[in-house]
């Protein structure tokens, strides 16, 4: 969700509403053949009233995973809808939770004892509930948080603490708050004074300052100021280093907008424009002092021109076993309109330095567009990003002809400059028709197709114990048997 608190209320419940459809009470397959070089099969829920913006998690032993999505049961907005597998992604149950004034954004993760949590974002704060039984039922812990928007969890590496990250409505900017959780008794505990920290520490600002993507040329790894920071930030995810033994090392991820951008009407609602920059908040003391460096920073704008967006909702970061740390993100780079493409870049000095951009997508110069950006890394070197692309439109086309699939790409060697990528198609089926809208909860007042029936991301991740993926993803292209008018489906690799 976009933030804008004045609008959230009305429009989260207009939306939930709209995301309503009859249950089909079964799941729906696509084909029983492995589909693509990779080898995935895909398995629609086919319950639940809603199927926008599905979030995923495996659980440690690879056998259990949780799809979480914004829900609507009763037409309150108050529940988050939840499928669970115990097979590794074959099948799938359905289940749901109550929070007092949810019904929002939704995040799902599993801790090493396989104890899964989830949050449920409720613009006051978000609602945090956990589960001991695989995602079946969830009881009720507490607010997590304050006023904030599009909330993300993580774990330290023994799973006693849980972090969530978000978005803050006053301060427009990045904060994160802490749980613990006794592995022993399983009870998790949200300490008041283990609320609401900054990652963005006022002693690390530095030039370039105000408008620095317009006023200085920076690059990537520039170092960022607090007001660069503020203001219309998009939260990606928090990450947790697996090869910092002491668990003190984090990063937080987001994009920016800028001064310019956000007064410029061509390309947003002012004052919010379109991203410009992609940042890395980095934190080796466990959260007591952050240094923010741009992964990716957008050119100047030098004739008032469209703006080159960098990091549309959401970018997002993962970190491999070795400890290298990746940012993946869509981008218009080099391009007239919004002829998205997918890109990754890394960096192995906890995000001072960063590497020359990889595209990851096939199409060409001036075709078609990839959207949103979802990523895993596993082993060194390897990462997997996931998004959706059209060959025949771009995400302002409003035309029915306008047909997406999603789309993964696996990487080996994503840590050195001769990386080596497989990338394909999920599925032959389309997953939507005509446009899909990037400005959030102001999908419809500003430029562009103002379909946002998808929401604004979906998810993959790496079976910790097979090394294959699981990708949950939005579909409401009409294309799959008894899809009715939307369902969140599940990708599984098999080979």
């Amino acid at each position: 969700m976009r933030r804008h608190v004045w609008l959230a209320g009305s429009a989260a419940a207009a939306l939930a509403a709209a995301l309503a459809i009859p249950s089909s009470g079964a799941t729906t397959h696509d084909r029983t053949a492995a589909f693509g070089k990779l080898g995935f099969t895909t398995t629609g829920m086919g319950t639940g009233p809603s199927y926008g913006e599905p979030s995923f998690s495996w659980a440690p032993d690879g056998r259990h995973g949780i799809i979480c999505t914004p829900g609507n049961d009763k037409g309150d907005g108050s529940t988050v809808q939840f499928w669970y597998t115990a097979d590794g992604g074959k099948t799938f149950k359905h289940s749901k939770m109550t929070s007092p004034n949810g019904g929002g954004d939704c995040d799902v993760d599993f801790l090493p004892d396989g104890t899964a949590v989830a949050v449920d974002l409720e613009i006051s704060d978000s609602y945090l509930q956990e589960s001991t039984n695989w995602g079946k039922t969830w009881k009720q812990i507490g607010t997590f948080g304050t006023e904030q928007d599009r909330q993300w969890l993580a774990h330290s590496a023994d799973g006693s603490k849980i972090y969530l990250v978000y978005h803050d409505f006053a301060a427009e900017a990045e904060f994160y708050a802490v749980a613990n959780y006794n592995k022993k008794t399983k009870a998790i505990t949200i300490p008041a004074q283990d609320c609401c920290h900054s990652a963005q520490s006022a002693d690390q600002a530095s030039a370039p300052g105000i408008a620095s993507t317009q006023i200085n040329p920076v690059g990537s790894g520039s170092p960022t100021s607090l007001v660069d920071e503020g203001g219309n930030t998009f939260s990606g995810p928090i990450l947790i280093d697996p090869s910092d033994q002491s668990g003190k090392t984090m990063y937080v991820v987001y994009s920016i907008s800028d001064v310019q951008s956000n007064l410029n009407p061509k390309d947003g609602v002012p004052p919010y424009g379109p991203t410009r920059g992609v940042i890395v908040a980095t934190t080796r003391d466990g959260g007591s002092t952050w240094t923010s460096h741009y992964a990716v920073v957008a050119p100047p704008n030098v004739d008032g021109s469209s703006e080159e967006t960098e990091g549309a909702i959401f970018p997002w970061g993962s970190i491999d076993k070795a400890g290298t740390l990746y940012v993946v993100y869509n981008s218009t780079r080099g391009e007239t309109g919004d002829h998205f493409h997918q890109y990754y870049v890394y960096s192995k000095d906890h995000g001072t330095h960063w590497s020359k951009p990889v595209k990851l997508d096939a199409l060409g110069h001036g075709r078609g567009a990839a959207i949103y950006a979802t990523s895993d890394a596993g082993r060194k070197g390897q990462l997997a990003v996931a998004w959706y692309q059209t060959d025949n439109g771009t995400p302002s086309s409003t035309a029915a002809t306008t047909t997406w699939t999603p789309h993964v790409a696996l990487v080996t060697g994503a840590d050195t400059k001769s990386p080596h990528i497989v990338q394909q198609a999920l599925s032959k089926k389309l997953n939507h028709r005509g446009g899909i809208c990037l400005q959030g909860i102001l999908c419809g007042v500003g430029p562009g197709s103002a379909d946002r029936s998808l929401l604004d991301y979906f998810q993959v991740g790496f079976n910790p114990k097979t090394g294959m993926l699981g990708i949950a993803y939005s579909d409401n292209g009409g294309a799959r048997p008894g899809e009715g008018r939307g369902e969140v489906v599940f990708a599984r690799q098999t080979r």
